[in-house]
């Protein structure tokens, strides 16, 4: 059994040693980038996805594993996020707020389409706008979503971005 180890090994090794002393070069060839059209506003556009609302959960200290709002609300639905993929960058997103009457962003959300940025320096990663660095969702678990607090300090929320549609523009 031990010879036959000690074989296996002997042979691994040389093989090692061998495919080490090789040079293998492989052939660079040159792709040319897909042609692309502008749409209306001048922007270079490769993607755009729709998102909205999969969860507006709740959570309090008796209730720790939360409650998603969204069965009992209907404002929930006017919710949309759109994300502008730009040269397989995300570099554009525009917010609707829709009819949600809380200001769960801390900040006075941009109107129409505003520059921003996936920052991947960040830990969880994060979607930011460019111009102020305002978070606008992180990525946790493959999914973008907004932990946040309001007026009561007891109760947190946490907003569970799904998509909606995707489109490519040719």
């Amino acid at each position: 059994m031990r010879k036959n180890i000690a074989k296996i090994l002997v042979l691994a090794s040389v093989a090692l040693l061998a495919l080490a002393a090789c040079d293998i070069v492989m052939p660079y060839q040159e792709v040319a980038p897909a042609e692309k059209t502008l749409v209306s506003n001048g922007v270079d556009m490769d993607y755009e996805f729709t998102y909205g609302l999969r969860e507006f959960m709740q959570y309090s200290p008796k209730n720790p594993s939360g409650t998603n709002l969204i069965p009992y609300y209907d404002f929930f639905g006017s919710y949309s996020l759109k994300l502008y993929v730009v040269d397989g960058k995300i570099s554009f997103l525009e917010i609707n707020n829709g009819d949600i009457p809380c200001d769960q962003y801390g900040f006075e959300l941009p109107s129409g389409k505003v520059p921003c940025h996936f920052d991947e320096k960040a830990v969880p990663n994060a979607l930011r706008l460019t111009s102020s660095g305002e978070t606008i969702a992180i990525f946790q678990n493959g999914e973008l979503v907004f932990p946040f607090v309001l007026d009561c300090k007891d109760l947190s929320y946490k907003m569970t971005f799904t998509t909606l549609e995707t489109t490519r523009e040719k």
